[in-house]
């Protein structure tokens, strides 16, 4: 019995010598190392965020004593004060940021990534002229730096009308440059000709095919795709900050407050509280989300 248990020891030590195996033990090291140096910052300013300044002062790395909800001063207390021709001087509160947030990063995120998409699959299912034009044009504003062109495109944009809009910025980010546009082109360059061949039998257009076969077979690559240019555009200030300075965004408005005047919001805490209420909406949708955005792509239902 003695043996026939170190048998099976052995056999199971073998196979995880085999499975661990020096370099698999140094990688997984450095992903913990790694994961602990992304995951230790995020727990120290959520702690930070709910402490009192004078419990930060002498306790930077311990647990808040007492308690301290900062966001809710965070949102009665910070506001943006803006000076509009014809209007005036006014405020804008945490609220109002959030509300121009979701309407920049959302409105941003479906011109763009339904922009790309389109292009990649006339690109990617249409061999045109015009289709190795357009992507040799991507390949060339990827690989040449293009420095300098933001004053022009703000003068360009004041002459259009769509400055100072939300609209207006929809409009200039529904372009089709971008790694992005590569990733779907090589999406639909993997989904086979076979079905748009047996759509086109039944009598389907090019734009039926598009919406009803082959965006339901990317969807899972499209709805990843929206959601890292929707973490890109609400963490984004700086854009919205040159394009649209009437409606600030609360990424905005966390840079605003390393600014701010008041000695209650100039505190560590304080800033902590603000930089979480930029975090926390990511972080909720990643949750809701993540499952369908980490799902495989399967294709299935070509019949030979």
């Amino acid at each position: 019995m003695k043996s026939f248990f170190k048998k099976i020891f052995a056999r199971k030590s073998d196979r995880l010598a085999r499975r661990f195996g020096p370099f698999t033990v140094i990688l997984l090291v450095f992903l913990i190392v790694y994961a602990v140096s992304l995951v230790a910052p995020l727990l120290w300013a959520f702690l930070t965020a709910s402490k009192l300044n004078d419990d930060f002062r002498s306790n930077i790395l311990g647990l808040p004593d007492p308690f301290a909800w900062n966001y809710t001063y965070v949102f009665e207390r910070f506001y943006i004060v803006l000076t509009k021709p014809g209007i005036g001087t006014y405020r804008v509160t945490v609220l109002r940021m959030f509300l121009n947030t979701i309407l920049y990063a959302l409105g941003c995120t479906l011109t763009n990534t339904i922009t790309l998409c389109a292009t990649a699959y006339c690109c990617a299912k249409f061999k045109r002229k015009i289709s190795n034009i357009l992507y040799t044009t991507v390949l060339v504003t990827m690989i040449l730096p293009v420095v300098g062109s933001m004053p022009a495109e703000v003068q360009m944009a004041k002459t259009l009308g769509i400055y100072d809009h939300i609209w207006g910025l929809w409009i200039m980010k529904a372009n089709f440059t971008g790694m992005y546009f590569l990733v779907f082109h090589a999406g639909f360059r993997g989904i086979p000709t076979t079905y748009s061949e047996a759509a086109k039998i039944d009598g389907a257009n090019n734009f039926y095919i598009f919406v009803k076969i082959m965006l339901p077979l990317i969807k899972t690559l499209f709805f990843t795709i929206c959601l890292v240019s929707f973490i890109s555009f609400w963490n984004d200030y700086q854009v919205p900050l040159l394009y649209m300075p009437s409606y600030p965004t609360i990424a905005r408005g966390v840079y605003e407050m390393a600014s701010t005047s008041d000695n209650e919001l100039a505190t560590i805490p304080m800033r902590m509280a603000s930089t979480m209420l930029v975090f926390l909406p990511i972080f909720a949708v990643f949750l809701v989300f993540h499952k369908r955005l980490m799902g495989e792509l399967t294709l299935g239902g070509i019949k030979g």
